[in-house]
């Protein structure tokens, strides 16, 4: 049987804490647990993870590196410091098209409420990861908003998580 109070934060990244929380039927004989795969790879036992709404995986700096056009962000993942969500380089590139039918909205013509909306979509990475959308009526004008990757700008030096709104055409 698996002591849980010696499982470090590596082993439940390597999957024993399927281990810790299953329990035994009564009568069965404790067996040894299974050998642990020490090796560093994005498998089935890898943890899923999300830097601004954007999916990643939970690997090794060295393992994000390797990818190209990964990006590793700390404080998203259990385990030592060197296992951090790795996610696609954020680039405005990736941002989908226009969606059919609709338009890059004016800034002069969002209203203060469409306003307080959009930041309550941009400050609701579950709800709206990247490239989510969802629209509203502000008095009769229908409003698309969707997660994109905004250029730096005044407030942010990188690229970063941002909404656009859009309009009928």
């Amino acid at each position: 049987m698996v002591d849980c109070s010696a499982v470090n934060h590596l082993a439940i990244i390597l999957g024993l804490l399927v281990a810790c929380s299953r329990t035994e039927p009564k009568g069965v004989s404790d067996a040894a647990p299974p050998p642990i795969d020490t090796r560093e790879s994005a498998d089935a036992n890898a943890i899923a993870c999300a830097v601004s709404g954007a999916p990643g995986t939970c690997v090794s700096l060295s393992e994000c590196a390797v990818q190209g056009d990964h990006t590793s962000y700390p404080g998203h993942c259990p385990g030592p410091a060197d296992i951090q969500c790795c996610i696609t380089t954020p680039s405005v590139a990736d941002n989908p098209p226009t969606p059919a039918g609709f338009k890059l909205m004016v800034q002069a013509d969002v209203t203060p409420e469409m306003t307080t909306w959009a930041v309550e979509i941009l400050n609701d990475p579950v709800t709206y990861p990247m490239f989510a959308t969802t629209s509203q009526t502000f008095g009769t004008l229908l409003v698309l908003a969707r997660v994109e990757w905004h250029p730096p700008d005044f407030q942010n030096s990188i690229v970063h998580r941002g909404v656009t709104l859009y309009e009928p055409a």
